[in-house]
Protein backbone atom coordinates (compact mmCIF):
# COMPACT_ATOMS: atom_id res chain seq x y z
CA UNK A 1 0.00 0.00 0.00
CA UNK A 2 2.34 2.55 -0.60
CA UNK A 3 0.75 4.83 1.27
CA UNK A 4 3.19 7.42 2.10
CA UNK A 5 6.19 8.69 -0.29
CA UNK A 6 7.49 11.12 2.29
CA UNK A 7 6.30 12.17 6.06
CA UNK A 8 3.24 13.89 4.78
CA UNK A 9 -0.11 12.03 4.92
CA UNK A 10 -1.30 8.97 2.96
CA UNK A 11 -1.81 10.10 -0.43
CA UNK A 12 -1.40 7.15 -3.35
CA UNK A 13 -3.37 4.17 -3.71
CA UNK A 14 -4.28 1.90 -6.76
CA UNK A 15 -6.82 0.32 -6.47
CA UNK A 16 -14.30 -3.97 -1.31
CA UNK A 17 -15.96 -5.28 -0.79
CA UNK A 18 -19.06 -6.15 -0.12
CA UNK A 19 -17.01 -7.35 2.58
CA UNK A 20 -15.59 -7.75 5.55
CA UNK A 21 -13.33 -7.14 9.23
CA UNK A 22 -10.60 -4.51 9.48
CA UNK A 23 -8.59 -3.53 12.47
CA UNK A 24 -6.22 -0.40 11.66
CA UNK A 25 -3.73 0.88 13.83
CA UNK A 26 -2.43 3.83 12.27
CA UNK A 27 -0.21 7.18 12.64
CA UNK A 28 0.87 10.18 10.55
CA UNK A 29 4.15 10.02 10.97
CA UNK A 30 6.56 7.92 8.29
CA UNK A 31 8.44 5.79 11.56
CA UNK A 32 5.29 4.81 13.00
CA UNK A 33 3.68 3.67 9.38
CA UNK A 34 7.18 1.74 9.21
CA UNK A 35 6.29 0.18 12.55
CA UNK A 36 2.93 -0.63 11.60
CA UNK A 37 1.79 -4.59 11.99
CA UNK A 38 -0.42 -5.72 9.95
CA UNK A 39 -2.99 -8.71 9.83
CA UNK A 40 -5.26 -9.12 6.95
CA UNK A 41 -8.25 -11.59 6.72
CA UNK A 42 -10.45 -12.82 3.72
CA UNK A 43 -12.13 -14.90 1.69
CA UNK A 44 -15.16 -16.97 1.53
CA UNK A 45 -16.34 -19.62 3.81
CA UNK A 46 -16.20 -21.80 1.32
CA UNK A 47 -15.22 -21.79 -2.72
CA UNK A 48 -18.59 -20.35 -3.92
CA UNK A 49 -18.97 -17.71 -1.63
CA UNK A 50 -15.61 -16.76 -2.36
CA UNK A 51 -15.87 -14.08 -4.96
CA UNK A 52 -12.62 -12.38 -6.85
CA UNK A 53 -13.68 -9.07 -5.03
CA UNK A 54 -13.07 -10.22 -1.88
CA UNK A 55 -9.64 -11.48 -3.03
CA UNK A 56 -9.43 -8.07 -5.10
CA UNK A 57 -9.95 -6.29 -0.95
CA UNK A 58 -6.88 -7.91 -0.23
CA UNK A 59 -4.79 -6.91 -2.79
CA UNK A 60 -5.88 -3.50 -2.61
CA UNK A 61 -5.18 -3.18 1.25
CA UNK A 62 -1.96 -5.06 0.70
CA UNK A 63 -0.33 -2.14 -1.75
CA UNK A 64 -1.58 0.52 0.63
CA UNK A 65 0.73 -0.82 3.33
CA UNK A 66 3.47 1.97 3.84
CA UNK A 67 7.00 0.89 2.91
CA UNK A 68 8.49 -1.33 5.67
CA UNK A 69 5.44 -2.36 7.65
CA UNK A 70 5.04 -5.65 8.81
CA UNK A 71 1.83 -8.38 7.36
CA UNK A 72 0.41 -11.39 6.94
CA UNK A 73 -2.36 -12.96 5.21
CA UNK A 74 -4.18 -15.43 5.41
CA UNK A 75 -7.11 -16.15 2.73
CA UNK A 76 -9.92 -18.40 2.25
CA UNK A 77 -7.99 -21.94 2.43
CA UNK A 78 -4.32 -21.03 2.72
CA UNK A 79 -3.36 -22.74 -0.87
CA UNK A 80 -1.88 -20.74 -3.47
CA UNK A 81 -2.65 -23.34 -6.11
CA UNK A 82 -6.14 -25.01 -5.26
CA UNK A 83 -8.75 -23.12 -7.77
CA UNK A 84 -10.83 -21.69 -5.11
CA UNK A 85 -11.38 -17.78 -6.73
CA UNK A 86 -14.97 -17.82 -8.02
CA UNK A 87 -15.46 -15.04 -11.09
CA UNK A 88 -17.48 -14.29 -13.47
CA UNK A 89 -17.14 -14.90 -17.47
CA UNK A 90 -19.04 -12.57 -19.16
CA UNK A 91 -20.15 -14.07 -22.74
CA UNK A 92 -21.23 -11.83 -25.78
CA UNK A 93 -24.64 -11.29 -25.79
CA UNK A 94 -26.95 -13.69 -27.60
CA UNK A 95 -28.58 -12.74 -30.98
CA UNK A 96 -32.52 -11.94 -30.03
CA UNK A 97 -33.79 -15.39 -31.68
CA UNK A 98 -31.53 -16.95 -29.32
CA UNK A 99 -31.84 -15.09 -26.39
CA UNK A 100 -35.75 -15.42 -26.56
CA UNK A 101 -35.85 -18.94 -27.14
CA UNK A 102 -33.14 -19.62 -24.19
CA UNK A 103 -35.27 -17.01 -22.18
CA UNK A 104 -38.30 -19.84 -23.27
CA UNK A 105 -36.81 -22.87 -22.35
CA UNK A 106 -34.30 -21.82 -19.18
CA UNK A 107 -35.44 -18.49 -17.99
CA UNK A 108 -34.12 -14.40 -17.62
CA UNK A 109 -31.15 -15.38 -16.02
CA UNK A 110 -29.59 -17.83 -18.80
CA UNK A 111 -30.64 -15.59 -21.16
CA UNK A 112 -27.69 -13.17 -19.82
CA UNK A 113 -24.76 -15.09 -21.15
CA UNK A 114 -22.44 -15.21 -18.54
CA UNK A 115 -19.99 -18.49 -16.62
CA UNK A 116 -18.64 -19.05 -13.57
CA UNK A 117 -15.49 -20.52 -13.14
CA UNK A 118 -12.43 -20.55 -10.36
CA UNK A 119 -8.64 -20.49 -10.29
CA UNK A 120 -6.19 -20.06 -7.85
CA UNK A 121 -5.42 -16.64 -5.40
CA UNK A 122 -2.79 -14.26 -6.61
CA UNK A 123 -2.34 -12.08 -3.82
CA UNK A 124 1.26 -11.25 -3.38
CA UNK A 125 1.65 -12.81 -0.31
CA UNK A 126 -0.23 -15.88 1.62
CA UNK A 127 0.97 -16.85 4.84
CA UNK A 128 -2.12 -19.39 5.52
CA UNK A 129 -5.93 -20.01 5.62
CA UNK A 130 -8.66 -17.86 7.14
CA UNK A 131 -9.39 -20.43 10.10
CA UNK A 132 -9.69 -19.65 13.45
CA UNK A 133 -6.65 -21.45 14.62
CA UNK A 134 -4.83 -19.43 11.95
CA UNK A 135 -6.42 -15.90 13.23
CA UNK A 136 -6.00 -16.71 16.84
CA UNK A 137 -2.05 -17.64 16.38
CA UNK A 138 -1.41 -14.12 14.36
CA UNK A 139 -3.47 -12.56 17.17
CA UNK A 140 -1.19 -14.04 19.86
CA UNK A 141 1.99 -12.70 17.68
CA UNK A 142 0.70 -9.50 17.56
CA UNK A 143 0.57 -9.27 21.42
CA UNK A 144 3.96 -9.14 21.64
CA UNK A 145 5.25 -5.16 22.87
CA UNK A 146 6.62 -3.50 19.98
CA UNK A 147 6.33 0.37 19.15
CA UNK A 148 3.82 1.45 16.33
CA UNK A 149 0.43 0.43 15.63
CA UNK A 150 -1.06 -2.78 14.87
CA UNK A 151 -3.87 -3.62 11.37
CA UNK A 152 -5.79 -6.11 11.21
CA UNK A 153 -8.12 -6.39 7.99
CA UNK A 154 -11.00 -8.80 6.98
CA UNK A 155 -12.90 -8.88 4.23
CA UNK A 156 -15.19 -11.58 3.71
CA UNK A 157 -18.55 -12.52 4.63
CA UNK A 158 -20.42 -12.10 7.87
CA UNK A 159 -23.74 -13.61 9.60
CA UNK A 160 -25.62 -12.78 12.26
CA UNK A 161 -25.52 -14.62 15.42
CA UNK A 162 -27.28 -18.00 15.59
CA UNK A 163 -29.81 -16.99 18.79
CA UNK A 164 -30.65 -13.66 17.33
CA UNK A 165 -28.35 -11.42 19.70
CA UNK A 166 -27.22 -8.91 17.12
CA UNK A 167 -24.73 -7.42 19.10
CA UNK A 168 -22.33 -10.67 18.61
CA UNK A 169 -22.75 -11.23 15.13
CA UNK A 170 -19.95 -13.18 13.20
CA UNK A 171 -17.47 -12.74 10.70
CA UNK A 172 -17.21 -16.24 8.57
CA UNK A 173 -14.00 -17.63 8.05
CA UNK A 174 -12.69 -20.77 6.36
CA UNK A 175 -15.69 -23.12 7.02
CA UNK A 176 -15.66 -21.52 10.40
CA UNK A 177 -16.80 -18.38 12.19
CA UNK A 178 -15.76 -15.52 14.67
CA UNK A 179 -18.01 -13.66 17.37
CA UNK A 180 -17.90 -10.32 18.07
CA UNK A 181 -16.90 -11.67 22.25
CA UNK A 182 -14.15 -13.73 20.25
CA UNK A 183 -12.44 -11.21 18.69
CA UNK A 184 -13.20 -8.48 21.63
CA UNK A 185 -11.09 -11.43 24.02
CA UNK A 186 -8.13 -11.09 21.27
CA UNK A 187 -8.19 -7.03 20.59
CA UNK A 188 -7.81 -6.96 24.63
CA UNK A 189 -4.62 -8.35 24.68
CA UNK A 190 -3.20 -6.49 22.35
CA UNK A 191 -0.62 -3.65 23.64
CA UNK A 192 -2.23 -1.21 25.75
CA UNK A 193 0.16 1.36 23.85
CA UNK A 194 -1.24 0.55 20.30
CA UNK A 195 -3.60 2.80 18.60
CA UNK A 196 -6.27 0.26 17.10
CA UNK A 197 -8.50 0.91 14.11
CA UNK A 198 -11.11 -1.42 13.01
CA UNK A 199 -12.32 -1.51 9.33
CA UNK A 200 -14.73 -4.20 8.77
CA UNK A 201 -16.42 -4.42 5.71
CA UNK A 202 -18.68 -7.54 5.77
CA UNK A 203 -22.60 -7.99 6.53
CA UNK A 204 -23.68 -7.23 9.72
CA UNK A 205 -20.13 -6.00 10.28
CA UNK A 206 -21.58 -2.75 12.44
CA UNK A 207 -21.95 -5.42 15.48
CA UNK A 208 -18.36 -5.38 15.77
CA UNK A 209 -18.70 -1.34 17.05
CA UNK A 210 -18.83 -3.77 20.27
CA UNK A 211 -14.95 -4.37 20.41
CA UNK A 212 -15.20 -0.60 22.57
CA UNK A 213 -16.62 -2.17 25.08
CA UNK A 214 -15.42 -4.79 27.68
CA UNK A 215 -15.78 -8.86 26.26
CA UNK A 216 -17.44 -6.59 23.31
CA UNK A 217 -20.70 -6.59 25.03
CA UNK A 218 -22.38 -2.84 24.59
CA UNK A 219 -23.02 -2.68 28.44
CA UNK A 220 -19.64 -3.24 29.45
CA UNK A 221 -17.38 -0.48 30.26
CA UNK A 222 -15.75 1.20 27.33
CA UNK A 223 -11.94 0.43 26.71
CA UNK A 224 -9.27 2.38 27.89
CA UNK A 225 -7.45 2.54 25.09
CA UNK A 226 -7.01 3.89 21.83
CA UNK A 227 -9.18 1.99 19.33
CA UNK A 228 -11.69 3.49 16.77
CA UNK A 229 -13.52 1.68 13.84
CA UNK A 230 -15.21 1.59 10.55
CA UNK A 231 -17.68 -1.08 9.26
CA UNK A 232 -19.50 -1.00 6.18
CA UNK A 233 -22.88 -1.77 7.30
CA UNK A 234 -25.82 -1.90 10.56
CA UNK A 235 -25.52 -4.80 12.64
CA UNK A 236 -28.91 -6.08 11.04
CA UNK A 237 -28.53 -5.20 7.35
CA UNK A 238 -26.26 -6.47 4.53
CA UNK A 239 -23.11 -5.49 3.24
CA UNK A 240 -21.86 -4.81 -0.79
CA UNK A 241 -19.48 -5.89 -2.12
CA UNK A 242 -19.26 -9.65 -3.10
CA UNK A 243 -19.39 -10.08 -6.35
CA UNK A 244 -17.74 -12.34 -8.87
CA UNK A 245 -17.76 -9.40 -11.13
CA UNK A 246 -13.80 -8.76 -12.34
CA UNK A 247 -13.96 -5.55 -13.66
CA UNK A 248 -12.88 -3.51 -10.36
CA UNK A 249 -14.13 -0.06 -11.84
CA UNK A 250 -17.64 -1.48 -11.01
CA UNK A 251 -17.04 -2.13 -7.47
CA UNK A 252 -18.80 0.35 -4.99
CA UNK A 253 -18.65 -0.59 -1.62
CA UNK A 254 -17.18 0.66 1.51
CA UNK A 255 -13.45 -0.45 0.82
CA UNK A 256 -13.49 1.32 -2.34
CA UNK A 257 -14.72 5.09 -1.25
CA UNK A 258 -13.41 4.91 2.13
CA UNK A 259 -9.94 4.16 0.76
CA UNK A 260 -10.04 6.29 -1.85
CA UNK A 261 -10.98 9.59 -0.26
CA UNK A 262 -8.26 8.47 2.68
CA UNK A 263 -5.43 8.23 0.09
CA UNK A 264 -6.78 10.53 -2.92
CA UNK A 265 -6.55 7.86 -5.59
CA UNK A 266 -9.07 5.11 -6.03
CA UNK A 267 -8.72 1.64 -6.31
CA UNK A 268 -8.19 1.77 -10.26
CA UNK A 269 -5.61 4.79 -10.18
CA UNK A 270 -7.97 7.70 -10.68
CA UNK A 271 -7.42 10.86 -8.76
CA UNK A 272 -10.09 11.10 -5.81
CA UNK A 273 -10.77 14.89 -4.48
CA UNK A 274 -13.19 16.56 -2.49
CA UNK A 275 -12.99 14.80 0.42
CA UNK A 276 -11.12 17.29 2.80
CA UNK A 277 -13.95 18.82 4.04
CA UNK A 278 -11.79 21.53 6.71
CA UNK A 279 -9.42 22.27 4.31
CA UNK A 280 -6.36 20.88 6.20
CA UNK A 281 -4.36 19.76 3.38
CA UNK A 282 -5.71 16.07 4.57
CA UNK A 283 -7.87 13.63 5.19
CA UNK A 284 -8.69 12.21 8.28
CA UNK A 285 -10.75 8.84 8.56
CA UNK A 286 -13.76 10.92 10.12
CA UNK A 287 -13.67 12.72 6.95
CA UNK A 288 -13.22 9.27 4.86
CA UNK A 289 -16.11 8.03 6.16
CA UNK A 290 -18.69 10.87 5.89
CA UNK A 291 -17.47 10.88 2.29
CA UNK A 292 -18.28 7.36 1.88
CA UNK A 293 -21.86 7.91 3.33
CA UNK A 294 -22.57 10.25 0.58
CA UNK A 295 -20.66 8.98 -2.06
CA UNK A 296 -20.88 5.45 -2.02
CA UNK A 297 -24.22 4.17 -4.43
CA UNK A 298 -24.89 0.82 -3.18
CA UNK A 299 -26.57 -0.61 -0.86
CA UNK A 300 -24.53 -0.03 2.54
CA UNK A 301 -25.17 1.79 5.42
CA UNK A 302 -21.99 2.58 7.70
CA UNK A 303 -21.39 2.87 10.68
CA UNK A 304 -18.25 4.16 12.84
CA UNK A 305 -17.49 3.85 16.44
CA UNK A 306 -18.74 7.08 17.74
CA UNK A 307 -22.21 5.95 16.74
CA UNK A 308 -22.40 3.55 18.62
CA UNK A 309 -20.81 4.67 21.73
CA UNK A 310 -23.48 7.88 21.47
CA UNK A 311 -25.93 4.63 21.40
CA UNK A 312 -24.78 3.83 24.49
CA UNK A 313 -23.61 7.08 26.23
CA UNK A 314 -26.72 9.43 24.92
CA UNK A 315 -30.08 7.03 24.92
CA UNK A 316 -32.11 10.09 24.19
CA UNK A 317 -35.39 9.10 22.75
CA UNK A 318 -36.11 9.25 19.11
CA UNK A 319 -39.06 11.68 19.52
CA UNK A 320 -36.48 13.80 21.21
CA UNK A 321 -33.69 13.52 18.27
CA UNK A 322 -35.95 14.62 15.22
CA UNK A 323 -37.90 17.07 16.46
CA UNK A 324 -34.72 18.96 16.36
CA UNK A 325 -34.30 21.91 13.68
CA UNK A 326 -32.35 21.26 10.53
CA UNK A 327 -30.57 24.57 10.35
CA UNK A 328 -29.62 23.47 14.23
CA UNK A 329 -28.64 19.97 13.95
CA UNK A 330 -26.44 21.36 10.82
CA UNK A 331 -24.53 24.46 12.90
CA UNK A 332 -23.22 21.62 15.43
CA UNK A 333 -21.83 19.06 12.80
CA UNK A 334 -18.41 18.86 11.74
CA UNK A 335 -17.89 20.02 8.29
CA UNK A 336 -17.98 16.33 7.00
CA UNK A 337 -20.69 15.86 8.10
CA UNK A 338 -22.59 18.86 7.04
CA UNK A 339 -21.73 18.23 3.94
CA UNK A 340 -22.80 14.41 4.01
CA UNK A 341 -25.85 16.19 5.90
CA UNK A 342 -26.25 18.42 2.72
CA UNK A 343 -25.06 15.44 0.32
CA UNK A 344 -27.46 13.30 1.79
CA UNK A 345 -30.95 15.82 1.63
CA UNK A 346 -30.18 16.60 -2.26
CA UNK A 347 -30.21 13.26 -3.25
CA UNK A 348 -32.87 12.41 -1.08
CA UNK A 349 -35.14 15.33 -2.35
CA UNK A 350 -35.01 16.42 1.73
CA UNK A 351 -35.73 20.27 2.26
CA UNK A 352 -37.17 22.39 5.00
CA UNK A 353 -36.36 22.51 8.69
CA UNK A 354 -37.99 19.33 9.45
CA UNK A 355 -35.92 17.46 7.22
CA UNK A 356 -34.75 15.10 9.87
CA UNK A 357 -38.40 14.62 11.20
CA UNK A 358 -39.69 13.95 7.74
CA UNK A 359 -37.01 11.74 6.99
CA UNK A 360 -37.49 9.26 10.00
CA UNK A 361 -41.33 9.04 9.55
CA UNK A 362 -40.32 8.05 5.95
CA UNK A 363 -37.76 5.38 7.49
CA UNK A 364 -39.73 4.22 10.19
CA UNK A 365 -43.36 4.09 8.35
CA UNK A 366 -42.57 4.17 4.73
CA UNK A 367 -42.33 1.11 2.16
CA UNK A 368 -40.23 -1.17 4.38
CA UNK A 369 -39.21 -3.47 1.21
CA UNK A 370 -42.28 -5.65 0.83
CA UNK A 371 -43.82 -3.70 -1.87
CA UNK A 372 -40.46 -3.72 -3.47
CA UNK A 373 -40.30 -7.32 -3.07
CA UNK A 374 -43.72 -7.97 -4.34
CA UNK A 375 -43.79 -6.12 -7.68
CA UNK A 376 -40.49 -7.76 -8.71
CA UNK A 377 -42.68 -11.51 -7.65
CA UNK A 378 -45.48 -10.06 -10.26
CA UNK A 379 -43.08 -9.43 -12.49
CA UNK A 380 -41.39 -12.56 -12.53
CA UNK A 381 -44.76 -14.49 -12.14
CA UNK A 382 -46.15 -12.30 -15.77
CA UNK A 383 -42.79 -13.70 -17.60
CA UNK A 384 -42.94 -17.09 -16.32
CA UNK A 385 -46.77 -17.25 -17.43
CA UNK A 386 -45.46 -15.86 -20.87
CA UNK A 387 -43.04 -18.37 -21.36
CA UNK A 388 -45.63 -21.08 -20.49
CA UNK A 389 -47.54 -20.35 -22.98
CA UNK A 390 -44.68 -20.05 -25.51
CA UNK A 391 -42.80 -23.51 -24.55
CA UNK A 392 -45.58 -25.91 -25.43
CA UNK A 393 -45.25 -25.06 -29.12
CA UNK A 394 -41.76 -24.78 -29.24
CA UNK A 395 -41.12 -28.47 -28.27
CA UNK A 396 -44.17 -29.98 -29.99
CA UNK A 397 -42.08 -28.52 -33.51
CA UNK A 398 -38.71 -28.70 -32.24
CA UNK A 399 -38.91 -31.52 -30.05
CA UNK A 400 -34.69 -31.74 -29.89
CA UNK A 401 -34.99 -28.81 -27.98
CA UNK A 402 -35.15 -31.24 -24.87
CA UNK A 403 -32.24 -33.32 -25.60
CA UNK A 404 -29.46 -31.27 -25.44
CA UNK A 405 -27.43 -34.69 -26.76
CA UNK A 406 -29.29 -34.98 -29.59
CA UNK A 407 -28.03 -34.86 -32.96
CA UNK A 408 -30.94 -32.64 -34.00
CA UNK A 409 -30.45 -30.31 -30.90
CA UNK A 410 -28.17 -27.34 -32.46
CA UNK A 411 -30.55 -27.47 -35.96
CA UNK A 412 -33.38 -27.41 -33.73
CA UNK A 413 -32.47 -24.55 -31.90
CA UNK A 414 -31.13 -22.68 -34.98
CA UNK A 415 -34.34 -23.17 -36.54
CA UNK A 416 -36.63 -21.98 -33.57
CA UNK A 417 -34.75 -18.92 -32.93
CA UNK A 418 -34.96 -18.07 -36.70
CA UNK A 419 -38.57 -18.88 -36.52
CA UNK A 420 -39.09 -16.53 -33.26
CA UNK A 421 -37.47 -13.76 -34.87
CA UNK A 422 -39.83 -13.73 -38.30
CA UNK A 423 -42.83 -14.13 -35.85
CA UNK A 424 -41.92 -11.38 -33.10
CA UNK A 425 -45.25 -9.75 -33.73
CA UNK A 426 -46.83 -12.38 -32.95
CA UNK A 427 -48.82 -13.05 -29.81
CA UNK A 428 -46.88 -15.14 -28.16
CA UNK A 429 -43.67 -13.48 -28.64
CA UNK A 430 -44.62 -9.86 -28.31
CA UNK A 431 -46.19 -10.63 -25.10
CA UNK A 432 -43.06 -12.69 -24.12
CA UNK A 433 -40.88 -9.38 -25.42
CA UNK A 434 -42.92 -6.96 -22.78
CA UNK A 435 -43.35 -9.42 -20.21
CA UNK A 436 -39.05 -9.45 -20.47
CA UNK A 437 -38.98 -5.60 -20.45
CA UNK A 438 -41.26 -5.19 -17.66
CA UNK A 439 -39.62 -7.80 -15.66
CA UNK A 440 -36.08 -6.05 -16.25
CA UNK A 441 -37.67 -2.71 -15.86
CA UNK A 442 -38.95 -3.87 -12.71
CA UNK A 443 -35.21 -5.48 -11.43
CA UNK A 444 -33.74 -2.26 -11.91
CA UNK A 445 -36.62 -0.10 -10.25
CA UNK A 446 -36.06 -2.45 -7.27
CA UNK A 447 -32.43 -2.13 -7.30
CA UNK A 448 -32.96 1.55 -7.53
CA UNK A 449 -35.33 1.62 -4.89
CA UNK A 450 -32.55 -0.14 -2.40
CA UNK A 451 -30.28 2.23 -2.95
CA UNK A 452 -32.99 5.23 -2.04
CA UNK A 453 -33.22 3.37 1.07
CA UNK A 454 -29.95 2.97 2.02
CA UNK A 455 -29.37 6.32 1.70
CA UNK A 456 -32.46 7.38 3.73
CA UNK A 457 -31.11 4.94 6.26
CA UNK A 458 -27.69 6.80 6.35
CA UNK A 459 -29.45 10.31 6.59
CA UNK A 460 -31.24 9.62 9.65
CA UNK A 461 -28.49 7.98 11.15
CA UNK A 462 -26.06 10.46 11.05
CA UNK A 463 -28.87 13.19 11.87
CA UNK A 464 -29.02 11.28 14.74
CA UNK A 465 -25.36 11.06 15.99
CA UNK A 466 -25.19 14.55 15.58
CA UNK A 467 -28.10 15.69 17.53
CA UNK A 468 -26.74 12.80 20.08
CA UNK A 469 -23.53 14.42 19.80
CA UNK A 470 -24.78 17.75 21.07
CA UNK A 471 -27.14 16.37 24.16
CA UNK A 472 -24.16 14.47 25.19
CA UNK A 473 -21.95 17.45 25.29
CA UNK A 474 -24.48 19.72 27.02
CA UNK A 475 -25.12 16.62 29.88
CA UNK A 476 -23.47 16.35 33.14
CA UNK A 477 -21.68 12.81 32.74
CA UNK A 478 -18.29 14.29 32.26
CA UNK A 479 -16.52 10.77 32.23
CA UNK A 480 -18.72 9.80 29.08
CA UNK A 481 -17.95 13.31 27.90
CA UNK A 482 -14.50 12.82 27.90
CA UNK A 483 -14.32 9.12 26.40
CA UNK A 484 -16.38 10.61 23.65
CA UNK A 485 -14.24 12.96 22.48
CA UNK A 486 -10.87 10.93 23.12
CA UNK A 487 -12.72 8.98 20.82
CA UNK A 488 -14.11 11.57 17.87
CA UNK A 489 -10.41 12.65 18.44
CA UNK A 490 -8.90 9.10 17.18
CA UNK A 491 -11.41 9.04 14.85
CA UNK A 492 -10.31 12.30 13.07
CA UNK A 493 -6.59 11.39 12.54
CA UNK A 494 -5.67 10.45 9.43
CA UNK A 495 -4.70 6.60 8.36
CA UNK A 496 -1.30 5.97 9.87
Amino acid sequence: MNFFRSQRLIRQISASLSLGFAVLITMAVQSDAQRLRTLIVGGGPKPDLNQVSIESNVRYVLRLLPMGAAAAVLFADGSKTAQTVLYEKVGKPLPEGERLLTLVLNGADAARPSEYRYRAPTVSRLDGPAKREDVLREFARLRVPAEGPILLYFTGHGSPAKNGNLDNNLMDLWGETLSVREVAEQVEQLPQAARVVLVMVQCYSGSFGNLLFEGGRPLGTPLDRDLVGFFATAKERFAAGCTPELNEKEYHDFTSYFFAALTGIDRVGRKVKGADYDNDGKVGMHEAFCYTLVNNPSIDVPVCTTDVLLRQNAPFPDSTVFEAQYGTVRSCATAAQRAALDGLSAGLGLTGEDRGGAAYRKYRFGDDGRQRSSRSREASRALSATRDRSKPFLIARWPDLLDASSTGHAAARKEAAAHIVRNRAEERYAELIEAEKKYLDAEKQSYLDELAEAKLVRFVRLFKTVVLTDLLRKSSDDAAKARFERLVAAEAKTLW
